[in-house]
């Protein structure tokens, strides 16, 4: 087991296994030291932030109440919780999988393996689209939609708007259904199952509209860049949703075609892009959109593509 398996978790051998009996095991602040230098070990990013997150997910306890008392002992069912999710991560298994859910913008997600995790930086998505001068009422479509997040995050913040989210895989369409109830969006967001870059499904899709925003955060990634990504990315995340082809833009050429079919006069399209796209990316959607620009991402990165089509207001 990579890691060295659980040392540094649990007190090992027949004395440390007194110990825990009596009340003698790891503090709270004794696990999360040892936990870190574990993760750190591992080549874990952010070492000390997953190891208190993991710790307080072990206890059940708030980061308060974990900090009120750093000197309380671990119970045995708290010491082995912790050792079976800090063995997980060792292993590189997203943090977020291992937590179940995470936050995106004002949405709560539920995650389940085999479907993509939505990151922070497509969050930066979301707030470009509602930097815009956004009607009242509208309907969007978000390609690719994975567990809904882009979806729920913009009809969250645009209450009086309604959606459709494509989809080809069956998962993650049960898992943005999921997503959508538990975010009160069930009545407002419809989900299909679909596959856009299909020139058919792209009319059927088509149908469904015209839309006045078209959103999606479609595979990016060069087919040859893949066996070098993160292992939490690489052997976590469906290789469908990373996969953008040889130059990683061939998903990008298939929206293209498809945003005369979905997106109405006016409309706008915002669509994420590897940080190494944008002049490319600018070039394929630039006979369709009217001022096509790339957005940086907090980190300075250009990250979301933006247009609109003409034939209407912006």
């Amino acid at each position: 087991m990579r890691g060295g398996g659980r040392s540094g978790i649990a007190t090992g051998g027949p004395r440390g296994r007194r110990q825990s009996a009596n009340g003698g095991g790891q503090s709270r602040a004794e696990a999360l030291a040892a936990l870190t230098r574990r993760f750190e070990r591992a080549g874990i990013d952010s070492p000390e932030r997953d190891a208190e997150i993991l710790l307080l997910r072990a206890l059940h306890v708030s980061r308060a109440e974990l900090w009120s008392e750093p000197a309380a002992r671990l119970n045995p069912r708290e010491a082995e919780e912790l050792a079976a999710l800090a063995e997980r991560r060792t292993d590189r298994v997203p943090l977020q999988l291992l937590l179940g859910t995470t936050p995106f913008c004002s949405a709560t997600l539920d995650l389940e393996p085999g479907v993509f995790i939505p990151r922070p930086e497509t969050e930066g998505l979301v707030e470009a689209v509602l930097r815009g001068s956004n009607p009242a009422r509208g309907t969007l479509l978000d390609l690719g939609t994975g567990t809904g997040a882009i979806a729920i995050a913009l009809l969250h913040a645009l209450p009086e708007w309604t959606g459709v989210a494509v989809d080809r895989s069956p998962a993650a369409l049960a898992l943005a259904t999921r997503n959508a109830a538990r975010n009160g969006l069930s009545g407002r967001l419809h989900l299909l199952k679909a596959d856009f870059r299909d020139p058919g499904a792209a009319a059927a899709i088509g149908q469904e509209g015209p839309f006045d925003l078209v959103v999606s955060n479609p595979p990016y990634i060069r087919s040859g860049d893949i066996p070098g990504l993160m292992p939490e990315v690489r052997d976590h995340d469906p290789i469908e949703a990373l996969d953008g082809g040889p130059d990683g833009l061939d998903p990008l050429r298939d929206l293209a075609r498809g945003i005369p079919l979905w997106l109405g006069p006016g409309g706008v399209a915002a669509v994420e892009i590897g940080a190494d796209q944008a002049d490319d990316s600018k070039s394929i959607v630039g006979p369709i959109l009217e001022n096509a620009r790339v957005l940086s991402d907090l980190a300075g990165r250009p990250r979301i593509l933006i247009g609109t089509r003409g034939g209407g207001s912006a």
